[in-house]
């Protein structure tokens, strides 16, 4: 089809990435679960840690990544264990500003409470 532009676009892996490092530009964090929740049987946690990789992101998303999969009800816990295996030295945060929030000690991650 000549003549059409060249359009660059991403995958879900690469789209959930991406709306975990800034979830106020996707409606919030309860709107990036509900974006895992519809995900979580068409990706893989191998894949989107593949990713990571690659990007060399500074902040621990993998740990947001992984708690909110698990939150999904993404049930392969072999693959989640990658993401644990990028380590977890630093408490992280789901979403800025938040008050009052719950803390998952799996993830090392503090997440609104009422997720």
């Amino acid at each position: 089809m000549e003549g059409l532009p060249v359009i660059d676009v991403t995958g879900i892996e690469r789209t959930l990435i991406d709306i975990v490092v800034r979830p106020e530009y996707s409606g919030g964090v309860q709107e990036v679960l509900k974006a895992y929740q519809r995900a979580k049987d068409m990706i893989t946690a191998n894949n989107i840690a593949e990713m990571l990789k690659k990007i060399g992101f500074v902040y621990p998303y993998h740990q947001a990544i992984g708690f909110l999969l698990q939150k999904s009800g993404y049930s392969d816990t072999a693959q989640l264990e990658t993401l644990k295996s990028f380590g977890m030295p630093f408490n992280f945060y789901l979403a800025r500003q938040m008050s009052d929030p719950a803390y998952s000690e799996e993830w090392k991650l503090f997440y609104p409470r009422n997720l």
